[in-house]
């Protein structure tokens, strides 16, 4: 039994450390590209962000392959997950830019185009997985993580970048503020109740991301973007909300 669980031990470490690695090799091919549009070459100060990203996605990794092995137990590591990992590669690489300089010349194009990376290439992971019949508690778990991380540090850049109001950092926050009470919630030993499904959560989530994207891109330029993250905030804290009082037991779920 002690040989078992030492081999699985092994192979746990086994699959984390060989997502890093690809996680680490896709980083470095992708800063090794970076001259094709940024002429004067990543700074210091991007560097040190992407390492502190690439730190905290292979945190997140691991914890979501541990979460997903503790509910379902061992999973092998499938396409539709491959293709995640490359998200949050992309991911890595779009954090640097929250402590270097906002570029210029044709890097201005380059936040938009790895939070599009990040955020777009959801779709795929998903459909893959469907497609090929490779469906797993892990991708799901690391699927939503980078989702979450996505959203976190393209409103973040956003806000840095002042073409959306401060206080749409929210909707990066609120996820996590959310599991947070859960978690809350759950230690002091209050019911949590199950939330619901809904079409509108899931659509505010893709008007979001897409608000981002187009804050992040040179155009359609500031003012289109606070405009529209103005109109995603009051619908999205609104529904926050709700969900809130739902999962607390304060409002009813809907069948």
């Amino acid at each position: 039994m002690r040989a078992d669980l030492r081999e699985g031990v092994d192979r746990r470490r086994h699959h984390w450390s060989v997502t890093g690695v690809v996680t680490a090799v896709l980083v470095l091919a992708g800063l090794g590209s970076l001259h094709l549009l940024w002429e004067a070459g990543p700074t210091g100060s991007y560097v040190v962000g992407v390492v502190g990203g690439l730190v905290v996605v292979l945190a997140t990794t691991r914890r979501a392959f541990r979460l997903a092995r503790r509910e379902v137990g061992p999973e092998p590591i499938t396409l539709a997950t491959w293709v995640t990992v490359g998200r949050g590669g992309a991911l890595v690489m779009l954090a640097g830019f929250l402590l270097a300089p906002s570029p210029d010349g044709r890097a201005v194009w380059l936040p938009g185009l790895l939070f599009a990376v990040a955020a777009a290439v959801d779709a795929l992971d998903g459909a893959i997985a469907r497609r090929l019949d490779c469906e797993s508690k892990r991708g799901e778990r690391l699927d939503v993580e980078i989702d979450a991380l996505t959203v976190l540090v393209g409103s973040v850049l956003a806000v840095r970048y002042d073409v959306v109001p401060v206080v749409f950092a929210v909707v990066g926050i609120a996820r996590y503020a959310f599991v947070g009470g859960i978690h809350y919630r759950q230690q002091r030993g209050r019911e949590v109740y199950d939330l619901d499904q809904s079409n509108l959560r899931r659509g505010l989530g893709g008007a979001a991301m897409l608000t981002i994207w187009l804050a992040l891109l040179p155009t359609p330029g500031g003012s289109i973007s606070r405009l529209l993250a103005w109109l995603v905030l009051a619908p999205f804290l609104f529904n926050f909300t709700r969900d809130w009082l739902v999962v607390s037991g304060r409002l009813p779920g809907s069948d």
